[in-house]
């Protein structure tokens, strides 16, 4: 039905369905761009976990809020409405558009007041820690904001008192902080840092005090963990007063409200119509704030007992269509008409729109629209409409009710073929012992799977039915059936993601398993209030656990109910494999080790030649100037290293030769490890560092098996390379088959400490491999069987290297895509496993070979 006085319909509808570069798409904004005095368009930018900017060029009925005369009826083919198809260009800058990690945030300039003082620019928050400002119009890359340490997940402007004023921005991140900054083309980079947060931060501008100068923002926290609960989750209000030059700011806390919501708040706007703060949680609520002291005046809940998490919140319409607008992270998004309804009560109707994936933003197309854009992890854009004549035609909106329905049902059918075949054999159930009573596991029992309860007291396996997956979330893991089997996406060095799946089963404490998965799989104690917390929220903690309520033999096994679905995949899970993080050489790094690299790098510039020799300045007061930062080791999270000093240490590498290179490759060991050094905007160096170091090393030919000091420590070089930032770790990524390449040539030596150094440099190689999307070739993880081939055939290697060479090959083996799938392949025409069978010595050997040989069977 639709009111025709105003032509809008009761409820949201389908307009338009974009896919960009196929990646989960983490945020969108929109951007007004002006293509002429006289006319403009409608984009939609949007950030994908691939790192890839999309631009989405809307038709011009989209900046209309008026009906225009269509002769083909009501939508249109691209269901955008009439006026031609939307275009997509994915990274419209090239290049400069390709972030190193997932993109989190985006904002553009069209979102704030007095845009001529910045310019047509967009905004850009990253997994790596930096903010990028960006020119609208060309797309280039204008400026790095350093100074996060994590995440960058929330974007917002901060709009001053006096329009002719520049907005400041204001970024939130994982690492508890917000910073304030200023992106005047002349004078960007940092106003001050907000912190005393609790985990991580999201971020609103608010409107400037009617006098002076100061101008607010209100930030919120995602709690820690106290105990069995999470609590210290935060609204605090600010002011801020920009000092006379403007370079700096001065902040005062206002107000705070702390422990309203029921768990971590994810996102917080503002609206200038009802002048209120509107904060989101993991609690699936909304409230309605003031924006004076942050003090709740309404809540709007999801409708429904089992609530998702709420991940992103906008407001959209004017005061005739005002409506709030939440994403969640079960798929689906929910709309509260506040027009109809009003700003008070609570537990409104609302009305819910089922998404194919989790959704992960949500945003007014642009203001006063009652249109809104949601991104979703399954790489779609989909603005949706209550003006029925820019509704998508049947075929879209049938095409996307379909993609809902078919990942509902295969979130909710039961184990296919491939995964039963790859549980253990029922026949053989007397092998498997189990670990407590009433423990569940599942077998595969011709053909089927069969769940099957642990009986202690008789020592036996006890069927208790077929397994038929009508829980959507229940599974199997490792063999084992569970209530709930959970995705959870973990970052790991080198800019991945490693995709892990946690069991659980209802009744059990959710902080118990959550540390358990942490101890299983050597991840940080840090996460422990994060999964926790999404343990609880996917599953609840209500309903028996599986065999728990005396089933009867023979029935299906049907686990406690969950309207939150989630994939169901077995995934082989080992103890030792693949590697993660890596292991470093930090030897020296103190002001003893340092003086003494100095001494030798100064002997030898009296003998290098002129040309190549190090200046005055350079030689004392840049080396020394690094290495009082090197040492205070404590300080890294602050401290800079300059270019000059990068500088000099790459003349070095470039300009010496073998016999006087080894203490610069020392020094630029030590320098790999400092966090500014190594960041992304580094990158350069260290390709140029790296690569002249492996030049030297090769260049020694059969010699670099006799030699001690250029291979041990350009492979200790490498090994810290990847365990730096994002700037020295992709450079040796890029140089991955010469590293390779090097370790081989180098792996027959006679010297224990370039034996270690050769295989550390492998095995970080690999853990790389593991965590990356992305790799210079497809014989990377091949290269590591040859000089892992090379070590075990040269007899010479003691027990802790032969351990970090067979975690290597194992790691290599377990590459992601086409390059581990062709390392198998490889390793099962040499028929390595019998070589892996000879390396196993020692109890640590022997369990890491067990699981290379699971994978090689």
């Amino acid at each position: 039905m639709s009111n025709h006085e105003d032509e809008l319909l009761n409820e949201y509808v389908l307009s338009t369905q974009l896919l960009t570069d196929g990646e989960p798409v983490r945020c969108v904004t929109t951007a007004v761009h002006c293509d002429s005095p006289s006319s403009s368009s409608l984009e939609l930018l949007s950030g994908s976990q691939g790192g890839v900017v999309s631009r989405i060029v809307l038709p011009p009925s989209s900046l209309s809020e008026e009906k225009k005369p269509s002769a083909e009826g009501n939508g249109s083919k691209s269901g955008g409405g009439e006026g031609g198809e939307p275009l997509l260009e994915i990274q419209p800058g090239g290049a400069n558009t390709r972030h190193p990690h997932q993109i989190t945030a985006i904002l553009s300039s069209s979102q704030c007041s007095n845009t001529e003082s910045i310019g047509e620019v967009y905004v850009t928050g990253c997994k790596d820690g930096n903010v990028r400002v960006m020119d609208g119009k060309t797309h280039e890359l204008r400026h790095v904001l350093e100074g996060h340490t994590n995440a960058v997940t929330s974007l917002s402007w901060i709009p001053p008192h006096n329009e002719g004023d520049a907005p400041w921005l204001v970024s939130g991140s994982w690492d508890g902080t917000a910073r304030l900054w200023s992106v005047a083309p002349n004078s960007h980079g940092s106003l001050g840092t907000l912190g005393g947060h609790e985990n991580t931060v999201s971020v609103a501008g608010l409107p400037a005090e009617s006098s002076g100068a100061l101008r607010r923002v209100v930030t919120v926290s995602a709690g820690v963990a106290e105990g069995n609960s999470i609590r210290g989750h935060t609204v605090r209000v600010w002011r801020l007063t920009p000092s006379s030059d403007g370079t700096m700011t001065k902040s005062e806390l206002a107000a705070q409200v702390a422990n309203d919501h029921a768990g971590p708040m994810r996102d917080v706007i503002y609206d200038p119509d009802t002048r209120s703060i509107y904060t989101c949680s993991n609690d699936g609520t909304v409230k309605i704030r003031s924006t004076d002291d942050g003090t709740c005046s309404a809540t709007l809940a999801y409708p429904g007992a089992d609530r998702p998490m709420f991940l992103s919140l906008c407001v959209v319409g004017d005061w005739k269509t005002k409506a709030v607008i939440a994403g969640a992270e079960d798929g689906n998004v929910v709309v509260w008409d506040l027009a109809q309804q009003g700003l008070n009560g609570t537990n409104r109707e609302a009305q819910v729109i089922a998404h194919p994936g989790c959704v992960w933003k949500v945003a007014a197309l642009q203001s006063s629209s009652t249109d809104f854009v949601t991104a979703c992890n399954d790489g779609h854009l989909r603005i949706f409409t209550r003006r029925y004549w820019r509704s998508a035609p049947p075929s879209v909106i049938s095409s996307f009710n379909q993609s809902v329905s078919e990942a509902k049902a295969s979130r909710s059918t039961g184990p296919s073929p491939e995964e039963i075949a790859k549980l253990p054999q029922w026949e053989m159930n007397a092998l498997t012992q189990g670990r407590s009573e009433g423990q569940v596991q599942v077998f595969n029992k011709g053909g089927k799977a069969i769940a099957a309860q642990w009986s202690a007291t008789s020592r036996t396996w006890i069927e208790v039915g077929e397994v038929t997956g009508s829980n959507a979330n229940a599974g199997t893991l490792n063999g084992e059936r569970y209530d709930h089997v959970l995705p959870i996406e973990i970052d790991v060095p080198g800019g991945g993601i490693q995709k892990l799946q946690i069991g659980y089963n209802n009744g059990e404490n959710p902080f118990v398993t959550a540390q358990k998965f942490i101890d299983d799989n050597m991840l940080d104690q840090g996460y422990l209030a994060q999964i926790a917390d999404y343990i609880r929220q996917r599953a609840g903690e209500s309903g028996p656990t599986l065999g728990m309520g005396g089933g009867v033999a023979g029935a299906p096994v049907h686990s406690a109910s969950s309207s939150v679905p989630a994939p169901m995949e077995v995934t082989p899970m080992y103890e030792h494999l693949p590697m993660k993080g890596y292991k470093i050489f930090d030897a020296g790094v103190d002001k003893k080790g340092l003086t003494k690299v100095l001494a030798k790098i100064r002997e030898f510039n009296s003998a290098v030649p002129a040309a190549d020799a190090l200046s005055p300045n350079e030689a004392d007061g840049i080396l020394d100037s690094l290495a009082n930062t090197l040492a205070i080791t404590n300080r890294y999270h602050s401290s800079k290293v300059s270019d000059a000093e990068l500088v000099t240490i790459r003349k070095m590498i470039l300009g010496w030769d073998a016999k006087h290179a080894f203490p610069a490759l020392d020094l630029a060991r030590m320098t790999a490890l400092h966090p500014d050094a190594a960041s992304a905007k580094r990158r350069g160096y260290w390709e140029e560092i790296l690569g002249a170091a492996l030049k030297t090393c090769l260049g020694l030919g059969e010699g670099a098996a006799k030699e001690v000091a250029v291979p041990m420590l350009t492979m200790r070089l490498v090994a810290n390379s990847y365990k730096g930032g994002s700037g020295s770790s992709g450079a040796a990524g890029g140089l991955m088959d010469r590293i390779l390449e090097c370790a081989d040539t180098c792996a027959p030596s006679n010297n224990k400490n370039v034996r270690l150094s050769v295989v550390t440099a492998v095995l970080n190689a690999s853990s790389y491999m593991s965590a990356s999307s992305s790799l210079p070739s497809t014989s990377s993880a091949v290269r590591v069987l040859d000089v892992v081939g090379n070590i075990a055939g040269s007899g010479k290697y003691e027990p802790e290297p032969m351990v970090r060479s067979l975690v290597a090959l194992g790691t290599a083996l377990l590459a992601p895509g086409a390059w581990g799938a062709e390392a198998r392949r490889v390793a099962k025409e040499r028929g390595m496993g019998s070589m892996v069978e000879r390396m196993a010595s020692g109890d640590k050997a022997r369990a890491v070979a067990g699981e290379i040989l699971r994978i090689l069977s």
